[in-house]
């Protein structure tokens, strides 16, 4: 299997209006709300941080939904009984967000194609998905990075780095 390492590309745009969001409620708050498809799949979620509350700029909504995404892609992605891992961590004023899965990693012939809008490789589905991620991340300055297969010939891990919200003092 091939491996690779991609950079989405941001598109130029509006940016919303900054509020702090706690990065470490709304990852719960997803995990809960995709609690149905978790258990269908019998996976299990882990989530990691090397800081206490890490809060990111946003409005809310926006934030959810990268999470929302990612982990759903991530327990989708991942065989039955698999863990996903959400890991957090802040790095020169960004926090990074990592979710990992233990699919079968991303298709070379998928490389280039999987933010496009309308590009999916799941029957059913309208490939909106990374296209939405990619879009919110540029709304929200921040980014996204990937690497596929991520350990062991499998996996996918999605790097998401969003400007950290300054505590007032």
């Amino acid at each position: 299997m091939n491996s690779a390492a991609g950079v989405a590309r941001a598109p130029s745009g509006t940016h919303a209006a900054s509020a702090p969001v706690s990065l470490l409620a709304l990852v719960k708050q997803v995990v809960q709300e995709l609690g149905t498809l978790i258990g269908q799949r019998r996976a299990v979620v882990e989530i990691c941080r090397t800081c206490d509350n890490p809060q990111v700029r946003g409005p809310e909504p926006a934030v959810k939904q990268i999470l929302h995404q990612l982990v759903k892609n991530a327990v989708e992605a991942s065989p039955v009984n698999g863990v996903v891992r959400i890991a957090q961590h802040e790095r020169n004023g960004q926090v990074v967000i990592e979710v990992t899965d233990e699919g079968p990693g991303i298709g070379f012939a998928d490389f280039s194609r999987i933010f496009k809008r309308g590009y999916t490789t799941k029957p059913g589905a309208k490939g909106q998905g990374l296209a939405d991620v990619e879009w919110r991340l540029a709304e929200l300055r921040g980014g996204i990075t990937w690497e596929s297969p991520h350990r062991t010939g499998r996996g996918t891990c999605f790097t998401v780095t969003l400007p950290a919200a300054v505590p007032s003092q």
